[in-house]
């Protein structure tokens, strides 16, 4: 097989998976944006990690503003890696402005994000809980983990542990606020070292 033979068609799976094209003179309903770059990682150092069987939760407090100090954005994201955290395979990030959770196609290095509706399914974070309760498996195979979510189906999930993730989050939302010029340098520090790495970061192109 010709070298990103395998890869491209991988891809082009995933996109099918998710995004249907447009018809001609038909209303469009987005199904999730597709961005073709690397998530920036969860920073350890300012995470609670929460092993539970086949996956393991990453809990952490998030601020995003501008290099003048002004907070942007805040709140608390919940991740899902695999158990041994080498890879993440979803991310709901349950910010007050602009909630919103990824699939993120590990192995494309992409991600898919969906905004989220409060007004229509009420504050995010139990919302994100009970998918996982419910339906951890169809999330997972969307994101490309076929292989985890067989997993997650035969041996289940510590759902304890979604007990402890959820008091994470709320300690972690409320240990940020009301956010500081600290912990914007330090994000986007944080961005600037990732985007370094991943230039293809935070870029949406129409291809």
């Amino acid at each position: 097989m010709p070298f990103g033979v395998g890869r491209a068609a991988e891809e082009t799976d995933m996109q099918d998976r998710t995004i249907k094209p447009r018809q001609k003179n038909s209303v469009h309903v987005v199904y999730g944006q597709y961005h073709r770059f690397k998530l920036i990682p969860i920073m350890d150092h300012h995470a609670a990690f929460l092993p539970a069987g086949p996956v393991t939760f990453g809990v952490e407090g998030r601020v995003l503003g501008t290099a003048e100090g002004v907070v942007g954005e805040i709140g608390a994201s919940l991740h899902v890696f695999n158990a041994d955290r080498s890879e993440e395979w979803l991310r709901f990030d349950c910010f007050d402005r602009g909630p919103h959770y990824h699939y993120v196609l590990h192995n494309l290095g992409h991600n898919i994000v969906w905004g989220y509706d409060p007004a229509a399914n009420g504050p995010m974070l139990p919302w994100a809980l009970n998918a996982i309760r419910a339906r951890l498996p169809a999330l997972l195979r969307k994101s490309g983990a076929d292989a985890l979510a067989a997993d997650v189906e035969r041996h289940g999930i510590d759902t304890d542990i979604l007990n402890q993730a959820e008091a994470a989050m709320i300690e972690a939302d409320r240990r940020i606020r009301p956010g500081s010029v600290e912990m914007i340098e330090e994000g986007i520090a944080w961005m600037e070292r990732w985007k370094r790495l991943h230039p293809q970061f935070n870029t949406v192109d129409d291809a």
